[in-house]
């Protein structure tokens, strides 16, 4: 596979059209959605795995069964998105219920030994308190990676076993993002288009093929021609995910 998009929504996608060089994550966070993408991976078993998670945003805890049902079936690669979203005044006035669905769902990770997908959102400080229980996770991606280097650092001296995703941002010039990619360990990164949610400015919605500028503004960031990414970050998102190469 040439090309590794770490985080999509395919369910959200106007046309989704399978991408023949791109190998995908998609994130679910309800049973529609789900069911949705489970059937365009059955259709590509080799181009698309399936993660499913109580968005922070949405933080029912209602969803909880399905999400322990689909665990417990092994029809999911991740659990995700999940996380801490206190960007608003009306997201910050849901923390108990965002922080119940967080503990309900890393103890399912660490029961069924399966990666998190992290989404946070002016919310690092929240990750830090949990960095004890991350290390117990097989693996964790922190989707739109939000925080500093020196932050990235901090968590991997932890002990956890964590990956930084980063798509857009690149292109829109966010310097920590930048220092990240140029600065981290490529062992550690992985490259993603959020589609059709991380947008430029005057976009409407991402595309998903924009994976590949992804890439080209990650080669120029590290200074190597972006055909030498290829295989790193694909043999980091098949750790992450152990998906048969």
């Amino acid at each position: 596979m040439d090309y590794i998009d770490a985080h999509i929504h395919i369910a959200d996608c106007k046309d989704w059209k399978d991408l023949p060089d791109v190998l995908v994550c998609s994130s679910t966070h309800s049973l529609d959605e789900f069911l949705f993408v489970e059937e365009k991976a059955r259709q590509n078993p080799q181009r698309i795995v399936v993660s499913f998670g109580i968005h922070p945003q949405n933080p029912d805890v209602k969803l909880f069964p399905l999400l322990e049902k689909l665990a417990v079936e092994r029809r999911i690669a991740a659990i995700g998105e999940v996380g801490f979203d206190l960007f608003t005044l009306d997201l910050a006035a849901t923390w108990g219920k965002q922080e119940e669905v967080w503990q309900l769902q890393i103890d399912l990770a660490q029961k069924y030994e399966l990666p998190l997908v992290i989404h946070c959102h002016k919310a690092m400080d929240k990750i830090f308190l949990y960095s004890k229980d991350l290390t117990k996770v097989p693996a964790v991606v922190f989707h739109a990676y939000p925080g500093s280097c020196q932050e990235a650092v901090n968590l991997m001296g932890r002990g956890i076993n964590c990956f930084f995703s980063f798509g857009k941002e690149l292109l829109r010039g966010r310097k920590n993002s930048i220092h990240c990619v140029k600065s981290l360990p490529i062992e550690r990164l992985l490259a993603e288009t959020d589609s059709p949610y991380q947008t430029l400015r005057n976009q409407g919605e991402s595309r998903p093929d924009e994976i590949k500028d992804v890439y080209k503004e990650f080669a120029l960031i590290r200074g190597v021609n972006y055909e030498e990414l290829k295989e790193p970050l694909a043999r980091n998102f098949h750790r992450i995910f152990s998906c048969s190469r």
